[in-house]
């Protein structure tokens, strides 16, 4: 770890204080957000998570919201993001999506990268247990804003919070399993 900065190593404490405490994925990545963006300056930023089936992800969106985040579940199959979180490349790095054929292909969905004029684009998995489980996502309006080096700092980060990301995804899973059950066993008693 010697060729990481003590500022850097300050940024990285801070976002794991700012996930302490929170109790669903979203308003934890919201909290990681401002402090990511001391790290990468961004004018969007989200989290492409997973099902755990891997065929459909949930966007969680920090400042400014996109249609992204309107419906509860996508298919990666349509993705812009989709070779990330197959893992067949191990990250994005693109000056200007709006031009980037690796977005922009039949059935993508890929309006909010022209709607919200996301062109410095930096995309890097999620990885937990072995797996990615999803992306984190940070994007610029002006071109070429990132380099290889905003790369590394943005999978820092990302593996600094995937691990909480994904125990909070489990538990908020295993809560509506749980209910399901509770509210099944509750019918049958009613029967």
């Amino acid at each position: 770890m010697s060729d990481v900065s003590p500022q850097l190593i300050d940024r990285l404490v801070a976002i794991s204080r700012a996930l302490a405490g929170h109790i669903d994925p979203g308003s934890a990545f919201r909290a990681t957000a401002i402090e990511i963006g001391t790290l990468i300056p961004h004018d969007h930023i989200d989290l492409a998570v997973l099902s755990q089936d891997g065929r459909m992800h949930a966007c969680y969106e920090a400042g400014f919201h996109t249609s992204w985040s309107e419906l509860a579940q996508h298919p990666v199959e349509g993705s812009p993001i989709r070779r990330v979180l197959w893992g067949e490349t191990p990250y994005l790095l693109s000056d200007n999506a709006l031009v980037d054929g690796r977005f922009h292909f039949a059935g993508a969905f890929d309006q909010p990268i022209f709607e919200a004029k996301l062109r410095s684009r930096i995309i890097v998995p999620l990885r937990a247990r072995g797996s990615v489980i999803g992306s984190l996502n940070i994007s610029r309006h002006e071109v070429g804003c990132y380099t290889q080096a905003d790369v590394a700092v943005a999978q820092q980060c990302a593996d600094l919070i995937a691990p909480y990301i994904y125990a909070l995804i489990q538990t908020e899973e295993a809560r509506r399993a749980m209910l399901a059950e509770s509210e099944t066993r509750n019918r049958a008693e009613l029967l």
